[in-house]
Parts: C-alpha cells; sequence; structure tokens
C-alpha cells in the first residue's frame, strides 16, 4: 500500500467515525431518556396496579363489614322483639303472682263480701296464690331459653318470696300474734322491693338493644 492510498484510508475511516458519532451520541442521550421513561412510567404502573388492589381489598372488607353490621342489626332486632315477647308474657304473670301472694294474710283485710265466711275465704286464696303460682312457673319455664340468665335469677328470687309467704300462711296461726303480722308485713316489703328489681332488671337488659 502506498503512502498515498493509506493517507485516503485514514480520511475515509474518520469521516464514517464522524458519522457514527453524529448518529451514535444523539441516539444514546434519546435511549437514556427513553429507557428512565420506560423505568418511571413502568413504575408508576405498578404503584397504579398496586393502588387499584389496595382500594379493591379496602372494599371488599368494608363491603364485609357491612354485611356483618346489617346481619348483626337484623339480628339483634329479631331478638328484641322476640325478648319483648317474652316479657311481656311473663309480665302479667308475675302481677297475679305478687296480688295472690300479697292477699294470702293482708295487714288491713276486709270484712268478707256476702254470702262469703271467713273461713271459705281463707280457703279460697291459697287457691288462687296456687293458680297464680302454676302459671307463671309455667310460663318462666318455657321461655327461660329466650332470655338471659340475670333475668331468670330475679324471677327465681321473687318465686322464693311468694313460696315463703305462702308456707307461712299455711303454717302459722294469727291469734293476735303481732309477730305473725310483722313477718306478712317484711315478707310483702320484700315482694315489692323484688318486683321493683325485676323491673329494672328486665328495662336495662332491653336497653342493651339501644346501642346496637
Amino acid at each position: 500500500m502506498t503512502p498515498e492510498q493509506l493517507q485516503q484510508y485514514v480520511d475515509a475511516a474518520l469521516k464514517q467515525r464522524d458519522l457514527f458519532n453524529i448518529v451514535f451520541y444523539p441516539l444514546t442521550i434519546v435511549l437514556s431518556i427513553g429507557g428512565a421513561w420506560f423505568i418511571s412510567y413502568f413504575r408508576e404502573k405498578g404503584k397504579n396496579l398496586a393502588t387499584k388492589e389496595d382500594i379493591s381489598e379496602i372494599t371488599r372488607k368494608v363491603e364485609s363489614i357491612k354485611a356483618d353490621f346489617a346481619a348483626k342489626q337484623h339480628f339483634s332486632q329479631i331478638r328484641y322483639e322476640r325478648e319483648m315477647k317474652v316479657f311481656e308474657e311473663i309480665w302479667p304473670k308475675l302481677c297475679d303472682l305478687q296480688s295472690a301472694a300479697l292477699s294470702l294474710r293482708p295487714v288491713w283485710d276486709n270484712s268478707p263480701p256476702e254470702g262469703q265466711t271467713v273461713e271459705s275465704r281463707k280457703q279460697e286464696r291459697p287457691a288462687n296464690f296456687q293458680a297464680a303460682l302454676q302459671s307463671y312457673l309455667m310460663t318462666i319455664n318455657h321461655n327461660r331459653p329466650f332470655y338471659p340468665p340475670t333475668i331468670w335469677e330475679e324471677l327465681q328470687a321473687l318465686l322464693k318470696l311468694c313460696w315463703g309467704e305462702a308456707v307461712e300462711f299455711s303454717t302459722l296461726t294469727p291469734r293476735d300474734d303481732r309477730e305473725y303480722w310483722k313477718k306478712a308485713m317484711d315478707n310483702a316489703e320484700a315482694i315489692n322491693k323484688q318486683i321493683d328489681k325485676t323491673c329494672e332488671a328486665i328495662r336495662n337488659r332491653l336497653s342493651k338493644f339501644d346501642s346496637n
């Protein structure tokens, strides 16, 4: 190769290099910017996808909570109505038992109505008490699964007081005995207090549904 040919080859190579640089460097810049944009784009896409998945999961949980809350409200309403019905059935029986127990030996007693003797009235009163007692027992026992144990305890406490009064009435005799009448008054007071306590327990029970 002659020196002239070598010079021509070098000049051609330099021209090719300059052309390459003119194309390569701008292309490198474009590709660098484009690559960064693509990376940023796909990264943001991933964030958006994660955000959508998060929102979807939160929405699902919220809907599940709302459904559970609605179901509990529905169940609570049904239970409230059921218990209300039970208490409406029990309460008149409770009042009848109270009246029958307090009528066994009232401290202030009137004379028997016309056609009735003191003896016949004395026999009638325990019969009335027995009927009220049986009706009360049947009602509270048949409905026992449908109201809480706290109410059952109060109803049982009233039952014991009324039954105690009936036992004293049947086993003790007045004979102008002050102790006899004092016990009657004490029993009457205890029965009335237990009635109030039972009433308050039922009210407190029903008020719990208000917060549901």
